[in-house]
């Protein structure tokens, strides 16, 4: 832009001295007639500094809009080489075929893509409701969640779009509203992320601000507004709603529920290799005293006894 003024300011000086008024023409004939008349040199050197000076200012504009015009080439340069290019291959093409594609679309299918590919390495996938959370409020909300955890803001059309033809797609019917969407790649950081986002919700009260809302807008709202709109767990892919996904703050991971699992075993092992032990005592005292009983009675064999 400064570049931009200087070559517009630089124009307007020149234009100043190569388009003189009517007026200005005049005066110069007679001071260059009377100039002539007394001192011809004196006239020349004058001319010849003027001719100067409509000669810096005209370079001067030519040079910034030269300089501006590059830069705008710069900046629209597109950062696409041909090797990118040379490795497109069909599966990288759209779904559907049309005969132009804008820019707008063409970003819009580079992000479905980027979701279909997070959706893939996701353990569990929950949204929760954004509507009038300023910018601030949403960079303080995504700091509270794990690292390891990708919370994003998606529209929800295009969240639908990646989840079309999986398991996913059950989801898609409770996405309603500005919504975030919270990633969770493992199952270590599914307690973490859902305490955090109960932490969130208490911070920015965002029950009482949603309740506001509905209230403000009335019948003019057309669906549920909720501050936690639901979730899904992969190979599980029960729907759940807010208060399902609320029951998972006190989840279990897999090597916790292992460690459960084997203090059990080893507590019924350690109960059943006592009864075990137990029973052989048990069954030579049985025998012992059968057989003293035989002697006393002067039966030679068990089978007697018996």
């Amino acid at each position: 832009r400064l570049m931009l003024s200087m070559a517009a300011a630089s124009c307007v000086g020149a234009g100043a001295f190569l388009l003189p008024t009517a007026q200005q023409t005049t005066d110069l004939a007679q001071r260059t007639s009377a100039k002539r008349l007394s001192a011809h040199s004196g006239s020349t050197q004058g001319q010849s500094d003027f001719s100067m000076t409509r000669a810096s200012l005209v370079l001067g504009g030519l040079l910034a809009a030269a300089a501006c015009r590059r830069q705008t080439r710069q900046q629209l340069t597109r950062s696409v080489s041909m090797k990118d290019i040379d490795a497109l291959t069909i599966d990288d093409l759209p779904s559907y075929w049309r005969p132009k594609v804008s820019i707008g679309m063409a970003r819009r299918f580079n992000e479905v893509k980027g979701i279909e590919r997070q959706l893939e390495k996701t353990f569990f996938l929950m949204a929760f409701n954004r509507d009038h959370m300023l910018g601030r409020e949403v960079e303080e909300a995504r700091s509270l969640f794990p690292p390891t955890c990708k919370v994003r803001v998606l529209k929800n059309n295009l969240v639908r779009k990646a989840m079309e033809g999986t398991e996913w797609a059950q989801l898609g019917p409770l996405l309603v509203g500005s919504n975030m969407f919270v990633f969770v790649e493992s199952d270590r950081d599914l307690k973490p992320a859902i305490q955090a986002y109960i932490k969130m919700e208490k911070s920015f009260d965002r029950t009482a601000k949603l309740d506001a809302i509905k209230e403000e807008k009335g019948d003019d709202l057309t669906y549920d507004m909720k501050p936690l709109v639901g979730g899904i767990m992969s190979e599980e892919w029960d729907v759940l709603d807010g208060p399902g996904v609320l029951k998972l703050k006190d989840f279990p991971t897999k090597t916790e529920l292992i460690g459960q699992i084997a203090g059990s075993i080893k507590q019924v092992t350690t109960k059943l290799a006592v009864g075990i032990r137990q029973v052989p005592t048990k069954l030579a005292i049985g025998i012992k005293a059968t057989v003293e009983k035989g002697e006393e009675e002067g039966k030679s064999t068990v089978g007697e006894v018996a």
